[in-house]
């Protein structure tokens, strides 16, 4: 933790073991963001089509499915040939969008609450020893946390009110750009060659050659 709070301190000062480990997790993060990808188009159907805001709107519906209708009973005055049986179409059946119940909602706020906060701090103190400007910094760090907590809320707002569908999509694109820069950049910046860098020094470095030179100073003195 003194590395981050070090002001003097980059990412491309790193052991080479530390650069192994956040390298490692910056793959499996991408891993994460894609899989979500994946499992977004399962759950209610790609999102370039046609009508996925209503979609999302009956996935986190409060209104539970309509019942299904009973099947009617056998004519009793059938003809002498027996019952008519209507073979299925050719065509492939819709989607089934089934909303979530309340108690899996809750379960999966509950558990995205412990695991996303924890995702992004990781992140965003890799992000913070890059060399990019501080406003640069500060931008997507907020956008990054400010994406992810209406992501996680987006639901719950949609279970309100089936209008602001359109949170979700938002907020996840939002949340996988942000984390994308806030993942590969890091990794790029810290394995990237150093040569012609101009960037400050690390601080123990900074303090060895302020020691260095009040101890050259004393000699001089002397």
């Amino acid at each position: 933790m003194r590395q981050f709070a070090s002001a003097g301190f980059r990412i491309w000062n790193l052991s080479r073991e530390a650069k192994i480990i956040y390298t490692f997790f910056c793959a499996l993060a991408l891993l994460a963001l894609f899989s979500s990808v994946l499992l977004y188009e399962d759950l209610v159907g790609p999102a370039h089509t046609a009508g996925s805001l209503s979609r999302v709107e009956k996935y986190y519906s409060a209104q539970s499915p309509a019942a299904a209708e009973p099947e009617q009973p056998a004519d009793a005055t059938q003809g002498a040939a027996g019952p008519q049986i209507n073979l299925a179409d050719d065509a492939p059946a819709p989607k089934l969008v089934v909303a979530m119940p309340y108690r899996k909602l809750l379960e999966v706020t509950h558990f995205h609450l412990f695991t996303v906060p924890v995702f992004l701090l990781i992140l965003t103190h890799l992000f913070m020893l890059t060399g990019l400007k501080a406003r640069a910094k500060q931008v997507w760090i907020t956008l990054g946390w400010s994406a992810a907590t209406l992501h996680m809320a987006a639901p719950w707002i949609i279970r309100l009110g089936g209008a602001w569908s359109w949170l979700f999509p938002l907020s996840g694109g939002l949340l996988f750009a942000a984390s994308l820069v806030l993942t590969i950049y890091p990794a790029w910046v810290m394995w990237r060659p150093r040569a012609g860098r101009h960037g400050r020094k690390p601080a123990a470095a900074e303090h060895a050659a302020a020691a260095a030179e009040s101890a050259e100073d004393e000699a001089t003195g002397s």
